[in-house]
């Protein structure tokens, strides 16, 4: 059973989407990586928050510097330092981004287990073009009519997937995440899935 900590392994003490709670995944002998949410900020750089605003302002109107010494948010590069072979599971949240800032900072740590998704298709299509070292897939695909799915994962959602969707994706050697999991025994029974949770299973 393979296991993705969503925002970070968190507890009272480590909240999501921080160093902290990034550190406390890397730790864990359960957990194969972590996820984390970056948005682009005024001055074009990336910042780790899930939701576009912070304290009522919107990110994309704030610069880095302000975001991490007014609200402590990491950048992303504070995210990719840190020391381990883990997934390190970007999620996008921003559907325009400035794309030759963005691929240079992920060009510059292809060393690490790094993997891009958003349910920005033309965001993903766009990194692909620019040949990101990283592994690329789109979120809730399972949505998507198309059949000529051309990434290296997908995304898809715990309650709406089924064998034979997660076998046809195997089978053109696509890896399969899945979200939306409760840690119920119902929800963990695909040996071959990264579960995206938000606690250590028992």
């Amino acid at each position: 059973m393979k296991f993705i900590a969503h925002r970070g392994l968190r507890t009272d003490e480590y909240k999501e989407n921080t160093l902290l709670a990034f550190q406390n995944a890397i730790k864990s002998e359960i957990m194969s990586g972590f996820e984390f949410d970056i948005r682009q900020t005024k001055d074009k750089k990336y910042v780790v928050n899930h939701n576009m605003f912070i304290k009522g302002n919107l990110i994309k109107h704030q610069t880095l510097k302000k975001l991490k010494k007014e609200y402590h948010l990491p950048s992303l590069n504070d995210v990719l330092k840190l020391n381990t072979d883990k997934i390190m599971l970007v999620e996008v949240k921003d559907s325009k981004l400035n794309y030759r800032k963005f691929v240079k900072i992920i060009n510059h740590y292809q060393d690490k287990n790094i993997y891009i998704m958003s349910f920005h298709n033309k965001v993903i299509n766009k990194l692909k073009k620019y040949k990101i070292k990283a592994k690329l897939g789109i979120l809730n695909y399972i949505l998507n009519t198309e059949e000529d799915y051309d990434y290296d994962f997908i995304c898809l959602l715990n309650n709406l997937t089924t064998k034979e969707i997660i076998d046809c994706y195997h089978r053109k050697n696509i890896e399969v995440f899945m979200y939306g999991v409760l840690n119920e025994e119902k929800d963990l029974f695909y040996q071959n899935v990264y579960y995206i949770v938000d606690e250590e299973p028992n």
